[in-house]
């Protein structure tokens, strides 16, 4: 009786520490707003070029090269994105790729955004891919800016922006 006793003692205690040992289960939260996140000023930090016609590049990052230095030769450009879905931009080193200093902006998707677009619908339209989502915690904005010429992807730019 007294072995039993123990035995179930022992074979409680083990059970007891091995469900113990579990992590937590951690709760997300709510989803990030991705026009929170981007509603704000941005400062261009970093540009880095890829070129697109390489035949032997296996993923795009083979072929990107930081040109930061040879493209910010100045002040920055600066861009401003309110809620309302205006933005402006403050003229510097990269504002050249941009076809206005203001206007209206806007996601392909609010919640989940792959492409801003900048004045739609209009004869001025220009759209940005996204890199990656951006939460009211990120501090990075990657739009990828894709040069056309000819009615072909020549270049294409990432522009790493900085939260001001």
């Amino acid at each position: 009786m007294k072995r039993i006793f123990n035995l179930a003692a022992m074979t409680m205690v083990l059970v007891l520490g091995i469900t113990s040992c579990r992590p937590e289960k951690k709760v997300l939260g709510p989803k990030a707003n991705q026009i929170d996140g981007i509603s704000t000023q941005w400062i261009l930090s970093r540009v880095d070029q890829i070129d697109v016609n390489v035949q032997l590049a296996f993923v795009e990052s083979d072929t990107l090269r930081n040109v930061t230095e040879a493209y910010i030769d100045g002040a920055p450009m600066e861009i401003s994105f309110d809620k309302n879905g205006s933005y402006t931009i403050t003229p510097g080193a990269g504002s050249s790729l941009f076809k206005n200093t203001t206007g209206k902006w806007a996601f392909d998707n609010d919640e989940y955004p792959s492409y801003v677009h900048f004045d739609a619908a209009s004869p001025t339209e220009n759209s940005m891919k996204m890199i990656r989502p951006v939460r009211p915690q990120d501090n990075f904005l990657v739009l990828k800016y894709n040069k056309i010429c000819g009615g072909k992807r020549t270049v294409s730019y990432h522009l790493t922006f900085n939260r001001k």
